[in-house]
């Protein structure tokens, strides 16, 4: 059961690593000394696709398909009703090639029954595969990861991308759901996702570098030496993020992922235009080495602590603060301008 020993090791190597987060230190806000509002007026309210949220956070798809999996799976969906946030679950082909391990995935509606649950595949799916995976967890919405970079670097690897964009077009032609494409810690540029967008994308989540490194945990699943080059390939959270917004230009959905568990940081993600932000490896290093009770409190910080930022850049919406004033600079600052991106226009 290969696919299924990668799905524990990768918690495991993870769990070895440090939590690491998206540098997003060129985003600036400007600081509103007169707001005129009160803390209680502040709401983080929004919707997504369709979906009304009471907050712009979700968790992303992490694991399943192991009975170290299903607890996790568990555990996440206890805390994502607590906290009232949507959730996906981790790639559903492990239970698509062996139904006897189904229950690691559907154990996340069986604690969630009115959640709001995505469900999760590669873009080597079929329509067929993914109505399946729909059909398994009573999807609101279908993500379908692309991981190349990861692919190249695990010892089971699949190394055949032809037909990806066809694949994917089919799925979001096919799906009664909105399909949402998302990186898995690489990050998604503006070319890309402009053909993402034409395949019918309904929501681009950009999971840049900044996060999870796959990279280094295939390295160590491998026992491959791999150059730093190559361990930092990516592009980060912040880049890609604005790249994907000019894609969009306002007309698709843009979700910040990627090294996303800092308040300041979400903040900046939704003012530049993200509708939304996932996070994933942070948030289970905290429920593996110190429960769900502090993944929830570090939750609930998160959106006290965006609150704050919100009321003092004069903001008491998420639609407010898309409008308050950004200064970019540094490298991403040069980046914007070498790439001819001008963030006002998309937010």
């Amino acid at each position: 059961m290969p696919r299924l020993n990668r799905k524990d090791e990768h918690i495991i190597i993870r769990l070895k690593q440090k939590p690491s987060l998206a540098d997003f230190s060129d985003i600036h806000f400007v600081h509103n000394c007169l707001p005129e509002i009160d803390l209680d007026e502040v709401t983080l309210e929004t919707s997504l696709l369709g979906m009304e949220l009471r907050s712009p956070l979700f968790i992303n798809a992490l694991t399943g398909g192991t009975p170290l999996s299903k607890r996790i799976n568990a555990a996440l969906a206890g805390v994502a009703r607590e906290c009232g946030l949507p959730m996906a679950v981790g790639s559903q082909m492990a239970a698509l090639e062996n139904p006897l391990v189904e229950d690691t995935f559907k154990v996340v509606r069986e604690v969630y029954p009115e959640g709001l649950i995505w469900a999760n595949l590669g873009s080597y799916a079929t329509p067929e595969l993914a109505q399946r995976a729909i059909e398994m967890i009573d999807a609101a919405a279908l993500q379908i990861h692309l991981n190349v970079p990861q692919e190249l670097a695990m010892k089971e690897g699949d190394c055949r991308f032809r037909g990806t964009l066809q694949r994917i077009k089919a799925i979001a032609a096919a799906a009664a759901i909105p399909v949402i494409v998302k990186e898995v810690g690489f990050g998604i540029a503006r070319e890309q996702a402009r053909l993402l967008i034409e395949a019918g994308a309904a929501a681009i989540d950009v999971s840049g570098r900044g996060g999870t490194n796959f990279l280094a945990i295939e390295g160590r699943r491998s026992r491959r030496r791999l150059s730093p080059e190559i361990l930092s390939w990516g592009l980060p959270t912040a880049f890609s993020l604005v790249e994907t917004l000019d894609a969009a230009a306002g007309k698709t959905r843009v979700i910040a992922a990627g090294g996303m568990f800092s308040s300041l940081n979400i903040a900046k993600a939704l003012a530049m235009g993200a509708d939304a932000v996932g996070i994933a490896g942070h948030p289970l290093y905290l429920l593996l080495k110190q429960g769900r009770r502090a993944l929830v409190r570090a939750i609930k910080k998160l959106e006290q602590e965006l609150r704050l930022i919100m009321l003092m850049t004069g903001s008491s919406t998420l639609e407010e603060l898309r409008r308050a004033p950004l200064v970019i600079a540094g490298f991403t600052g040069d980046w914007m301008k070498q790439r001819n991106i001008t963030l006002a226009e998309h937010r």
